[in-house]
C-alpha cells in the first residue's frame, strides 16, 4: 500500500485503565493513530466503532482471509477486518492503533509481525496466557501502571511514543 510504509501498528492490551476508562484507547489517537472499525456478530464490547455482521458472514470472511484478527466473546466474534485496518492505515498519519483483549494483541502479532503490543498492568498483574509467545518473541513491551500515581498516563504515553520510534530499545 503507497504512503504506509512508515506508518506503525500498534496494540494496547491490559488490565489497568484509567478512571474514565478511557486513557489507553485515546492516547495515540491526538497523535496521528487511527483507530479501525471493528465489526460483531452480535454486541459491541468497547467503546470502538462497530459494524454487526451475522455469524456466517464472519465464518465466509474468515474462510477467504478477510479477518484480519478476530476473537469468539460470548456467544459472538467480534475483530477487525483487513479492509477496515488497511483503510485505517490509508487515512491515519502515523498508524493504526487497536485497542482489544489479550487474544486480540496475540492474533495480531501473528498477523502483522511488525506491530508494535503494549500490556498495561500493575505491578502486581501476571500476563494473559494469550501474550506467553508475543512475549517470548521479545515483541511485547509490558508498562506496569500505577493509576492512583499522579502523571501516570502521561509517563505511559511518553513511554508508548519512545517505544514506537525506536521499538527495539525498551
Amino acid at each position: 500500500m503507497p504512503g504506509t510504509e512508515n506508518k506503525k501498528t500498534v496494540c494496547i492490551t491490559g488490565s489497568v485503565w484509567s478512571g474514565r476508562r478511557s486513557a489507553p484507547r485515546h492516547m495515540l489517537v491526538k497523535d496521528g493513530f487511527k483507530r479501525p472499525l471493528w465489526f460483531t456478530t452480535d454486541r459491541p464490547v468497547n467503546d470502538a466503532q462497530y459494524r454487526r455482521i451475522s455469524t456466517s458472514k464472519f465464518h465466509l470472511a474468515n474462510s477467504l482471509g478477510e479477518v484480519l484478527v478476530s476473537t469468539h466473546y460470548g456467544s459472538s466474534f467480534v475483530g477487525v477486518m483487513r479492509e477496515d485496518y488497511e483503510e485505517a492505515l490509508a487515512a491515519a498519519e502515523r498508524g493504526v492503533l487497536i485497542v482489544g483483549p489479550p487474544e486480540i494483541a496475540a492474533a495480531l502479532a501473528e498477523a502483522l509481525p511488525q506491530s508494535i503490543i503494549f500490556a498495561l498492568k500493575d505491578a502486581q498483574m501476571d500476563l494473559s496466557e494469550h501474550l506467553e509467545q508475543t512475549k517470548e518473541q521479545g515483541r511485547l513491551h509490558r508498562i506496569d501502571v500505577d493509576v492512583l500515581a499522579p502523571g501516570a498516563w502521561t509517563e505511559v504515553h511518553r513511554m508508548m511514543l519512545e517505544t514506537i520510534e525506536n521499538p527495539g530499545g525498551m
